[in-house]
């Protein structure tokens, strides 16, 4: 795991990121024709961004495992947050 010790970003940022997400969502949404379309573009940036800025020898399964942990992580959080909006 490639996780640093300590948060990278504060809370209050991850708020601010979840808004920008909101309204980025929005934007792909409108420019793809389907959810899948909309998925491809995201990995398309996200390989962009990840080939661009990596460190040097970094470690792409790991990055890979960090991506796949932090995904699961935000999806479990959304999913908690729907629950309990839903009661």
């Amino acid at each position: 795991m490639t996780k640093p010790s300590e948060d990278p970003i504060s809370q209050e940022r991850i708020v601010e990121l979840k808004m920008m997400a909101r309204g980025l969502y929005g934007t792909i949404i409108g420019l793809t024709d389907d959810p899948f379309e909309a998925v491809t573009l995201l990995t398309m940036i996200h390989l962009m961004v990840w080939m661009t800025h990596r460190q040097p020898n970094a470690d792409t399964k790991g990055m890979l495992q960090d991506y796949s942990t932090n995904f699961l992580m935000n999806f479990e959080q959304n999913e908690a947050l729907e629950k309990g909006q839903m009661q």
